[in-house]
């Protein structure tokens, strides 16, 4: 309930708010109005079924009534007990989920149906549904999934993914941690380099990247008369020649490793915020970058219009990142590997046990720069080559596949027993860079799936590339046809199932309806790797909540004083100091 007080209102116990009334007359009034009884009260009166008592307070400017043990006909609720129902979010015979379009959301409803109490809602933005998946986290209402919040959705995404998901964050974040544990980035990451044409460091970030690839390039790749060529290139992307920051660029190796070394000099140019192969480019020469840079970077409002119409890419921050030339082949044939990683809402995180190989159609060679069915292993790429699935189902490996050909080649390597441990560190490397900004705001019921890719050099030393949202879960092999139901159902018990336990003994957790070869079913596949510690600082939702309740309480006190402090020895209740007791209680009603 509330009392007004000249046009404002705080909450008041067992008590009700009523019209203003001036004067004693105003009072006779409301006092005969609400002792008169209906001769017939039904059930969608209003009316009170009994007398109430009246208690008055006297503020500059205005009388109040209040009304005290008010009570309803039988039916009836008050507004907040209304409310309350509103935001419920289970419905009686189960649960609600929605779906986003696309990236084989089929699938996600496979695995949803097959427990029986949860229904698919068309409705995307009700807060009546349970479990909201899409491709993206647009549309998700993060500010209603706090702590003191009655609402109970879980998504699929973190408010804060692009700390991870970003290829110029993640590398930001990885620098930072490196930095401050005294190791070197680029052990583990290639040579990689950020331009930021948002950031007004632009200036030293671009400058830093042409001294250093004309450092190390070939002598046919040496950019002639560096100083009149560098200014040449700003002036054609546009970047204003700025006087030194103090913001602190990231450091750069004194060398570049050996397999990322080659004649052909090559490198990879790649917008920071896409995945699936998007945007990216493999360059040799100083003026192919320059070129692509410009034609990527955004222009005019006019033309993001036509732009949209056309489905172009355009971009405005680049990770520019040397390219691997003497990887690991298979049959002559370069390969990435992808792995699931997965985050809870308690920030638990996993690593699932079974990952796969993601081949090319053609033979590497780095003397060609135009074919991306050479470089590029996305599945969104490679499908739409003639030769795609000719040597392998989908041009996908498994794990067990790999290590097999590892055999036969008579390469005394164990996959499983060092590699694959090796990704894991990597992994939980890249997630302790951003612990403290995943879920900065510390939302509640929030989980993701992360896909994270890694490459194997001819030394057999594995480098990670990139960590993407929303990885690609097209049934496109065999192989994938097996594990990701698995991945899915397993990650969904972890998550899903915890939040919204099963209400019948039917949909109780049982042995996974998705076998995966060599494992028992009443495994979960995922494997924990440890868990990141919530930022210890109070939420800025919280805290700009609470500010505003003590701002208020001030005001309230000032004028409680001014008016009537010669007759009252104790402040009522509700113009008390707010402490962190009463705090918990107002953000409770």
């Amino acid at each position: 309930m509330f009392l007004a007080i000249n046009g404002s209102a705080f909450p008041i116990r067992n008590e009700f708010r009523l019209p203003k009334l001036r004067g004693q007359k105003g009072l006779r009034q409301s006092k005969s109005r609400l002792q008169e009884q209906p001769e017939s009260p039904d059930k969608s009166s209003k009316c009170l079924t009994k007398p109430c008592s009246l208690l008055k307070y006297q503020v500059p400017g205005s009388m109040i009534l209040i009304a005290r043990s008010m009570k309803f006909s039988k039916d009836q609720f008050t507004h907040r007990q209304r409310e309350k129902q509103e935001v419920i979010p289970e419905i009686l015979d189960g649960y609600k989920y929605s779906l986003g379009q696309g990236n084989n959301h089929e699938l996600v409803q496979r695995i949803m149906d097959a427990r029986t109490e949860w229904h698919l809602c068309k409705e995307s933005n009700s807060m009546s549904i349970n479990f909201r998946w899409q491709q993206t986290n647009r549309g998700y209402k993060y500010d209603r999934l706090i702590a003191n919040s009655q609402y109970k959705q879980c998504v699929n995404h973190f408010e804060q993914h692009f700390e991870i998901s970003n290829k110029q964050y993640l590398f930001r974040n990885l620098c930072q941690l490196c930095e401050n544990n005294k190791q070197n980035v680029f052990d583990f990451v290639p040579v990689t380099f950020v331009l930021d044409f948002n950031d007004e460091s632009i200036d030293s970030q671009f400058t830093q990247f042409i001294k250093f690839f004309d450092k190390f390039a070939p002598k046919d790749k040496k950019i002639e008369q560096l100083p009149k060529k560098l200014q040449e290139y700003k002036k054609k992307l546009k970047i204003q020649s700025t006087p030194l920051l103090d913001k602190k660029l990231h450091s750069i190796p004194q060398k570049i490793p050996k397999c990322q070394e080659g004649d052909q000099y090559l490198w990879l140019l790649k917008p920071t915020f896409l995945n699936r192969g998007r945007g990216i480019h493999v360059v040799n020469d100083i003026e192919a970058i320059i070129q692509l840079i410009s034609e990527l970077q955004l222009g005019s409002a006019e033309d993001l219009e036509e732009q949209k119409k056309k489905n172009a890419i355009k971009a405005n921050s680049f990770v520019i990142q040397k390219y691997i030339e003497h990887p690991f082949l298979i049959n002559s044939r370069k390969f990435d590997i992808r792995v699931w990683v997965l985050v809870t809402m308690d920030l638990n995180c996993y690593f699932f046990k079974e990952g796969y190989i993601r081949t090319s159609c053609e033979n590497f060679t780095t003397d060609n720069v135009d074919n991306q069915f050479i470089h590029l292993t996305n599945n969104a790429i490679q499908k739409y080559s003639e030769k795609y699935g000719e040597f392998e189902d989908g041009n996908q490996l498994s794990f067990d596949d790999f290590q097999n050909y590892l055999n036969d080649q008579g390469f005394k390597v164990d996959f499983y027993g060092t590699h694959v441990p090796k990704m894991k560190q990597l992994v939980w490397t890249s997630l302790q860079s951003v612990k403290r900004k995943l879920n900065l705001s510390q939302r509640r019921y929030c989980m993701e799936i992360f896909g994270y890719d890694f490459i194997i050099d001819s030394d057999f030393k594995t480098w990670l590339i990139e960590v993407n949202t929303n990885p690609c879960i097209e049934e496109s092999s065999s192989i994938l046809q097996m594990l990701l139901p698995r991945m899915l159902d397993d990650a969904f018990k972890l998550t899903i199932d915890t939040i919204f336990p099963p209400k019948y003994q039917d949909d109780e957790p049982t042995d996974s309806k998705y076998p995966v070869k060599k494992y028992p079913n009443n495994e979960n596949l995922w494997e924990p790797l440890g868990c990141l510690d919530s930022p210890k600082q109070q939420s800025k939702a919280n805290m700009y909540y609470q500010n505003q309740q003590q701002q208020f309480q001030q005001q309230m006190q000032q004028q409680y004083q001014q008016s009537s402090s010669q007759h009252h020895n104790q402040l009522p209740y509700y113009l008390q100091p707010l402490t962190p007791q009463s705090s918990s209680q107002f953000q409770s009603i």
